[in-house]
């Protein structure tokens, strides 16, 4: 849809709530997993790191398909400020000013970034977000580091589309704020041990409007209004243990507390007049967990590696996890790499708690669960200038929590009934011909399969016997081009590929599945320095983006067009 709409991440064929998402070592995950990538901004990061596959042994609850880490950029080195302005088509307008450097055994970075759009429908679909950033390191000496991080986010999201994607809603808004806040303290305490600790509290409000576009809306429910606040904190203390002997040894504890406070009501004329209903809901959990994870080097060239952890929540009790993997080098630059595991995703707060006329949690819910396998080949070539890889992976979802509508007045709607299995091919390619010029190609062959549909019965369910889950595409490619020329010039493009694949039409009642078309998108981007840095004087790079070149029509989620041709050009300086 336009800018600002739900954005979930399916890795390796799993639902949207089994990757966990840390900035700076924060989870930012909703109680229960989901996290939507909309509001996520890359203003003043360093890098992304993806880990794939089942790690919950590190990380505990949604880390099941796996992991992506944000980190803030650490400041270093003389001070620095640079400033950026883009402006293009959709109405788009982007600013941000960072400064970053260190003083003596304090560095510091901080950021301040302010994004509006008028969005891609006719009316109602404006999109603000202003996201700021700041990172403090201190190091006092050699053994010790001190390092605060904080991120903060104020989004705001009109959109006139209802639950068909129909444009109908002229004054329809959702609000987001965010905080982000880390401290982490390292203490090497020998040659072979650190000691590490991590405090974290992430923070969101959310908010929902939806009022009477005219004296003429009555029919349906045709008002609402809703407010949530949800809070982790959580501290993870950790051992780092080199006893020598090509042996590492990490172990560590964890405990998280989650709280959950959200108020609604809406207003309908079903029933033969306008009746107002509202609902209150408040609940909290909390966990612990114990995890140790060893490393053996056997020779030079085999590495072995296997953790466990255990964790005891609130509500489901104990449950443990494993993963154990090797890493084998077979002749010169050829690695193969198997690995087994198995991971978790706890239930939400609504499906532990909630208490209303169509909604009853389960306490006793089980955790979501997976067992996944895989085996991977890597080979590098050409004085490390290319770099090959395929990894095979077979993974099964089992106790996946449903709702249940034909539920039993009173009784919970939640219940572990369904099962999926996915599995896939991941082939990856990266070369530098020229030192100027990087090349970087993907694809993924995918199959998933509901094995038990659970409360599902129809066949535009979402989930159906022996069908695919829906939205995961059986065939997946990209293909990325980056280079500088005569060093003043950058050139990028990209191609993306999604291939067919299932979904469910919700315009038709009751629901019927669907197939949505296959696609390929292509993005360029460009800048020049036109100004080099001299002394004090400042830097100044032009900038252009251009998003879907050919202005392809395609669809992410039935009966929401993405977005068209965009056109960014803009400017960054730098002192």
């Amino acid at each position: 849809g336009s800018y600002g709409g739900s954005t979930s991440l399916f890795l390796r064929g799993g639902e949207s709530d089994y990757v966990k998402v840390l900035v700076d070592g924060v989870p930012v995950n909703d109680p229960g997993g989901y996290y939507d990538f909309a509001n996520l901004s890359t203003d003043n990061v360093d890098r992304i790191e993806i880990a794939r596959g089942p790690v919950s042994v590190l990380y505990g609850s949604d880390a099941v398909t796996g992991v992506v880490q944000i980190f803030t950029r650490r400041g270093a080195g003389p001070p620095t400020a640079d400033a950026t302005v883009r402006a293009g088509t959709f109405g788009t307008r982007f600013g941000e000013g960072a400064v970053r450097g260190a003083a003596g055994p304090l560095g510091y970075s901080a950021s301040l970034s302010r994004y509006l759009t008028d969005g891609t429908y006719r009316f109602n679909s404006a999109y603000h977000s202003t996201t700021g950033s700041a990172a403090l390191t201190l190091t006092p000496d050699d053994r010790t580091r001190v390092t605060l991080t904080a991120r903060a986010g104020d989004h705001r999201l009109n959109f006139p589309t209802d639950f068909t994607g129909a444009p109908v809603d002229s004054n329809a808004f959702t609000t987001r704020n965010t905080t982000t806040l880390g401290l982490d303290l390292g203490r090497r305490l020998g040659d072979g041990s650190r000691l590490q600790l991590l405090l974290a509290r992430y923070a969101a409000t959310d908010g929902a409007d939806d009022r009477p576009d005219g004296p003429g809306d009555t029919t349906g429910v045709f008002a609402s209004q809703s407010h949530g606040h949800e809070v982790r904190q959580s501290a993870d203390a950790r051992l780092e243990l080199d006893p020598g002997g090509g042996l590492r040894l990490v172990t560590g504890a964890a405990l998280e507390f989650e709280n959950l406070r959200e108020t609604s009501q809406a207003t309908s004329n079903f029933g033969g007049g306008p009746a107002t209903s509202a609902d209150r809901f408040d609940a909290s959990r909390r966990n612990g967990a114990a995890y140790g994870e060893a490393l053996l080097r056997l020779g030079s060239r085999t590495l072995v590696n296997f953790g466990t952890r255990v964790d005891q929540n609130q509500r489901f009790g104990t449950h443990a996890t494993y993963r154990a993997g090797v890493v084998y080098r077979l002749v010169g630059a050829t690695r193969v790499r198997a690995s087994i595991g198995s991971a978790f995703k706890e239930p939400s707060l609504r499906e532990n708690f909630a208490r209303s006329a169509y909604e009853v949690g389960n306490p006793d819910l089980r955790p979501e669960r997976t067992r996944s396998w895989e085996l991977g080949l890597e080979q590098t070539a050409a004085a490390g200038r290319l770099v090959l890889s395929a990894t095979w992976f077979d993974q099964r979802f089992r106790d996946l929590i449903q709702y249940n509508s034909n539920a039993a007045t009173g009784a919970p709607n939640y219940a572990n009934v369904a099962r999926a299995t996915s599995r896939g091919l991941e082939l990856s390619a990266t070369t530098r011909p020229v030192d100027a010029v990087t090349l970087t190609a993907s694809y993924t062959w995918l199959r998933t399969r509901v094995d038990d549909a659970g409360f599902s019965t129809d066949p535009g369910d979402q989930f159906v016997n022996g069908k695919p889950l829906i939205r995961r595409p059986a065939h997946s490619a990209r293909l990325d081009a980056h280079g500088r020329i005569a060093g003043r010039f950058g050139l990028g493009a990209a191609l993306t590929y999604v291939g067919r694949r299932d979904d469910v039409d919700f315009r038709p009642f009751p629901s019927v599945r669907v197939s949505l078309p296959g696609y390929l998108l292509a993005d360029l981007d460009a800048e020049a320095d036109l100004l080099a840095p001299r002394g004090a004087a400042p830097s100044l790079t032009a900038t252009l983006r251009v998003e879907n070149l050919f202005n392809r029509s395609y669809q992410t989620v039935v009966a929401f067009p993405g977005r068209g041709r965009a056109v960014l050009a803009g400017l960054r300086a730098g002192l």
